[in-house]
């Protein structure tokens, strides 16, 4: 791959592994999304963290910027999920499937009418497949997948609707990451936190080269 190719790649990652440390305290300790958003506000880095995603995200591309994001975030919750799940594809599997029924089963909010949480579970659900795969990836798989869930987050978005839907979109996909390696972690804070920022700087290292 070209610097130019390697780093289209990293972006994205190093994008989600931000907000996922950004979400991370509230999901340690068990506090809701619209809880530790609210909160943030009280904690400069987190506040300046998020208000630099949300006015990235109501300007951004949703195929060429938000899509790669949020694929990378739902890879994130999968390995997570597959740490809680002791790496059993099909105990994933069948996680995601009963968290999508509950979602979808939840009265729509009146404050919230297009909730991204069921698309989340959804892209999740795309990448939980590569936990069947052994060996080297394949290279066409791959992109398959990612094709798929740019397509689920594309059908889900709003035509004109991108000031909102693109920041929900990334907090809730990294809520969701965040709670699944929070659990992963067993809520141990020290151990999530250098898991995290050591793949940031990894994926930062990589960029560079």
């Amino acid at each position: 791959m070209s610097r130019s190719e390697v780093r289209a790649v990293v972006g994205p990652q190093v994008a989600a592994l931000t907000l996922v440390r950004a979400l991370m305290g509230g999901a340690l300790e068990k506090k809701g999304l619209e809880q530790t958003v609210d909160q943030a506000a009280g904690r400069r880095g987190v506040r300046e963290g998020l208000l630099h995603m949300s006015e990235w995200a109501r300007g951004a591309d949703l195929r060429t910027g938000i899509v790669p994001v949020v694929c990378s975030l739902g890879r994130t919750a999968v390995a997570g999920l597959s740490i809680t799940q002791n790496g059993d594809p099909a105990a994933v599997a069948e996680w995601l499937e009963i968290q999508a029924r509950t979602v979808r089963e939840q009265p729509v909010s009146l404050t919230v009418e297009y909730p991204a949480d069921s698309v989340v579970v959804d892209v999740a659900a795309v990448f939980a497949e590569e936990l069947h795969e052994s060996g080297e990836a394949d290279p066409a798989a791959l992109e398959a997948r990612d094709r798929r869930a740019a397509e689920l987050v594309v059908a889900w978005a709003r035509p004109g609707a991108a000031m909102r839907d693109h920041v929900e979109l990334l907090l809730c996909a990294g809520w969701f990451a965040a709670v699944m390696l929070a659990h992963a972690f067993r809520f141990d804070g020290a151990r999530m936190q250098e898991y995290v920022e050591s793949h940031a700087r990894a994926l930062i290292l990589a960029g560079r080269r």
